[in-house]
């Protein structure tokens, strides 16, 4: 029941968003910039997002193979199927999809699955704080920002003032670090803060004491890669490859569309859409995926057309929506696993995780 009033509210928030990317849309407009893009370099923001695919797996690999011994294989078949779900179905569910498809093919506690998951996602981190970094330091608005009207579904100019927008991006980008920071601590100071919760936690429940000692000792292993300087740097270096292609598709969606925009448009507009679809996701990410992409491209360029803006927004969600269906349905096939079962076993491991009365 819980997960079905989720589904709902997810479905009721993705209607909203259609919503706003419809209202106002010239589609012919719109139509006629999608038929004009370039080619080429429609060509070249595939072969980034289609790199993506691999440099993903690879910073993946420094985590995993320093706590138990995975094929590139099962690694790029697990992480595929996860955003397969995450792109057809709501709620992020594809990271625990994931975890259980890559605890099945690797032989591994889903626990420890679990842990590496939420690892990949803290080096992840980097790579995204680098690019708001360079958003946040190249774009620095000197006068309020103006919405033209039926852009984000506004029916008359909104006035963005520029303090407002940088209180949210130097707000956005602190907190990232700070998440970042925090768990680093907990890595660092295991013993300490397992002290602490049973001395605290223990006195109202030992058994809720154990189970949360639990949880935080398998997610502390984990951060095994912490362990080895090289991997680290290793899987650093691949977190910001990986970025830096997301970044380059992004710029090459522009060019196709012969977007005249300042150089940190990528940038601004990146960093929009990662902390967007980084929210529970709705069905399909229609209009989460969008929205700000055209929101990005208006701000950081003052007098684009928001038909155009959604034009690229659109092209951008079919190329990168589609190769992540088609590879993650061929690898399904190819590891013999459903999708749906897999998605509820993700849903188990999680309800699993969750429950200290398992103990």
């Amino acid at each position: 029941m819980h997960r079905a009033i989720q589904a709902v509210i997810a479905l009721c928030i993705m209607a909203v968003l259609v919503g706003f990317l419809a209202r106002g849309t010239d589609w012919a407009e719109v139509s006629a910039a999608i038929m004009q893009a370039r080619p080429a370099w429609l060509g070249a923001a595939l072969v980034a997002i289609i790199a993506c695919f691999f440099t993903r797996i690879q910073r993946w690999s420094y985590i995993v193979r320093a706590v138990h011994p995975a094929s590139f294989r099962h690694m790029f078949s697990a992480t595929q199927i996860g955003f397969l779900v995450n792109f057809t179905i709501a709620l992020r569910l594809g990271e625990l999809v994931r975890a259980v498809a890559l605890a099945r093919l690797a032989r591994l506690p889903v626990s420890k699955s679990l842990a590496l998951v939420a690892m990949d996602r803290v080096t992840d981190l980097v790579g995204l704080l680098a690019v708001m970094l360079v958003a946040v330091t190249a774009y620095r608005p000197t006068a309020d920002v103006v919405i033209p009207p039926n852009t984000l579904g506004n029916a008359a100019e909104v006035i963005v003032p520029k303090a407002l927008i940088q209180v949210c991006t130097l707000g956005t980008f602190a907190g990232l670090v700070g998440i970042v920071v925090v768990l680093v601590a907990v890595y660092v100071s295991q013993d300490l803060a397992l002290r602490w919760i049973r001395a605290t936690l223990g006195r109202v429940s030992a058994r809720l004491s154990e189970w949360v000692c639990r949880m935080l000792a398998q997610f502390a292993d984990g951060l095994h890669i912490f362990r080895s300087a090289g991997d680290l740097a290793k899987s650093t270096v691949f977190s910001l490859i990986t970025w830096g292609l997301f970044v380059a598709a992004l710029w090459c969606f522009i060019q196709a569309f012969s977007i005249e925009a300042p150089w940190y448009a990528a940038f601004v507009a990146q960093s929009m859409l990662a902390v967007a679809v980084g929210l529970p996701g709705v069905p399909g990410m229609l209009g989460q995926f969008h929205l700000p992409i055209v929101a990005g491209l208006v701000m950081a360029t003052p007098g684009l057309d928001p038909n155009q803006a959604k034009a690229l927004a659109i092209a951008a969600y079919l190329f990168n929506a589609g190769p992540v269906i088609l590879t993650g349905l061929a690898c399904a096939m190819w590891e013999g696993m459903g999708v749906v079962d897999m998605t509820r076993a993700g849903v188990a491991a999680e309800a699993h995780a969750k429950s200290p009365g398992d103990l």
